[in-house]
């Protein structure tokens, strides 16, 4: 990354750090987003309606699948049933989240069921949120919005983090 990129997130990052709202929701629009469901009626469902409000859209059948896919077109965020056939949600959700290629890609679980040990369980693996089907689009968008204005902030403030000092200041 050169010095001129690197100088404009580091002036960005102090304008938003007093910030305690994330983005605009128009700095999130074209994210991308892995929806994975053994249900093509939900998955299909789903791509209608993140593709409405300016979300890309790519799925998988099952954990397995899932795993390949973030590892191959690193989406923003991944949308991640439980139960599913071959790998489930919750073994799925902790290979991503202990591989340093996509532990940094939030995953946010949904499930049919609304017990309080899945939603636990899921979030003690490292998702970053817990959804019950069927899904509130409200729910949904609000929280795909707010995981990738903490991811992207993550990012740009580890990106800073490698800035030395001096080329902190190069203008």
């Amino acid at each position: 990354m050169d010095r001129l990129a690197l100088k404009h997130i580091f002036t960005r990052m102090l304008a938003h750090r007093d910030e305690q709202s994330p983005p605009a929701v128009q700095q999130i629009k074209d994210a991308a987003v892995l929806i994975v469901d053994d249900s093509r009626t939900i998955v299909r469902a789903l791509q209608l309606m993140l593709e409405r409000e300016g979300y890309l859209t790519f799925s998988a059948a099952d954990g397995v699948q899932a795993i390949a896919m973030t590892k191959r077109q690193r989406p923003d965020v991944v949308l991640m049933d439980v139960v599913m056939p071959n790998m489930n949600g919750f073994e799925a959700t902790r290979a991503l989240v202990n591989d340093p290629l996509t532990a940094a890609i939030p995953v946010i679980m949904m499930s049919g069921t609304e017990q309080v040990s899945d939603r636990a369980w899921g979030i003690r693996l490292g998702a970053k949120g817990f959804l019950a089907k069927p899904i509130d689009k409200e729910e949904l968008l609000g929280k795909i919005r707010s995981v990738i204005a903490v991811a992207r902030r993550m990012q740009e403030r580890d990106q800073i983090a490698a800035i030395s000092p001096t080329d902190a200041l190069v203008r």
